[in-house]
């Protein structure tokens, strides 16, 4: 008997030898009789036998490998050959499914390269076993999400996030509600993105919001792929470009290279030991006291409690910035005009991208800790089982 509990039901120890290097356990299937895949009969005349070595789990630092008796069995009734299947093997693998699974969760949050080092496996056989189990994880999160999302509105989030150098982008399509990536599609441009909806998207009737930024092909695609649903800017590119806007009046300033921080902040959140510097900064410059007196009053706005009290807010903003000297101000106020509509949609739905921006950056992370993907459908499967199956697993319980 093997010292230690092998834990697989279907099989009866018969020897086991141990190496400096391994263990090697023989066993063989408990059961005497087989079922014929193809008549369905039961039958236990046996045809021929054959041995498989198995690659399991490691026990005290030494790998463990299954000596398998296969046999092959001759159907009575219709007379054809086949071979015994196990649980806890698939056909024709050379690695028990528990030892696969074990090195799919080993190499998550890693690389391969990693894990074929410390299991002194050769990277191919590591990567081939990881995505062999991933593709099946990927399709049973897709499915999961597609049968939540066939029973309750649907909000969708719309981001884009850079691959490689060069203005490569993939477009990645996140479940708001959910906080679950639903897929990615090469390029950020109308076809690509209309593409990406329609094939991620399978209750395209239940969509109701969408959230993004203000690319244009997205917001060209979305009223295309879902006329009826509410298109919502998000607030924190909107702040963005009023943030900016500050920035370039402090530009053109000399001397204010250090102060951009204590400038870009909110009020509040300016450590005590900067403040000094700041009011000085502000009753020293009049024209930046002014833009950042602007960029103040625009977080007001969106701290409003109704949709009324924001729109006259933002209606006194736009006055505000369009008489004040400041170029960069005025091209904001001309993109808030242009967007106000989908802007005050946030006060009558609140959804921001602020998962969606975490999310990126975890997409980000697992780029650079490959330096790189050549084939962006591994990368896309990484990114759909790193950045997904905990967020919505979550929402459901």
């Amino acid at each position: 008997m093997f010292p230690v509990l092998l834990e697989l039901p279907e099989f009866e120890v018969v020897n086991h030898e141990i190496f400096p290097t391994h263990y090697l356990v023989h066993v063989e299937k408990k059961t005497l009789e087989e079922r014929c895949p193809h008549c369905g009969f039961l039958t236990s005349f046996v045809h021929d036998r054959r041995t498989r070595k198995i690659r399991d789990l490691t026990v005290m630092n030494k790998p463990v490998y299954l000596l398998v008796t296969i046999k092959r069995y001759r159907c009575l009734n219709c007379e054809e050959i086949f071979t015994a299947s196990f649980e806890s093997i698939d056909s024709y693998q050379h690695y028990t499914n528990r030892f696969q699974q074990f090195i799919y969760e080993q190499v998550l949050g890693t690389t391969i390269q990693d894990i074929s080092r410390k299991n002194k496996m050769a990277y191919s056989t590591v990567e081939r076993i990881f995505y062999s189990v991933a593709d099946k994880k990927a399709a049973e999160h897709k499915s999961a999400i597609q049968e939540i999302q066939g029973d309750q509105d649907i909000a969708l989030s719309l981001d884009e996030v850079a691959v490689r150098k060069g203005h490569k982008y993939e477009t990645v399509l996140y479940d708001a509600n959910l906080g679950a990536v639903l897929g990615l599609h090469h390029d950020r441009d109308y076809p690509a993105t209309l593409e990406l909806l329609s094939l991620k998207i399978l209750h395209p009737e239940r969509v109701k919001t969408v959230v993004l930024d203000m690319w244009d092909p997205f917001h060209k695609a979305i009223r295309k792929a879902f006329p009826s649903a509410q298109i919502v800017i998000d607030k924190y590119h909107v702040v963005q470009k009023v943030t900016q806007a500050l920035d370039q009046v402090r530009k053109k300033i000399p001397g204010l290279k250090k102060a951009r921080f204590h400038l870009l902040r909110s009020y509040e959140k300016v450590k005590e030991i900067h403040r000094p510097r700041l009011d000085e900064l502000l009753e020293s410059h009049e024209s930046l006291c002014y833009a950042y007196f602007l960029k103040e009053l625009f977080r007001d706005f969106y701290q409003s409690k109704d949709y009324e009290t924001a729109d006259h807010l933002l209606t006194e903003w736009l006055d505000l910035a369009w008489s004040s000297p400041f170029e960069s101000f005025h091209e904001v106020a001309k993109t808030i005009q242009n967007w106000r509509h989908q802007i005050m949609q946030y006060f009558k739905t609140p959804y921001t991208n602020g998962r969606t921006e975490g999310t990126n950056h975890k997409i980000k992370n697992i780029k650079r800790r490959a330096y790189g993907y050549r084939n962006l459908h591994r990368f896309r499967t990484r990114v759909l089982l790193e950045c997904t199956g905990h967020t919505y697993k979550k929402q459901v319980s």
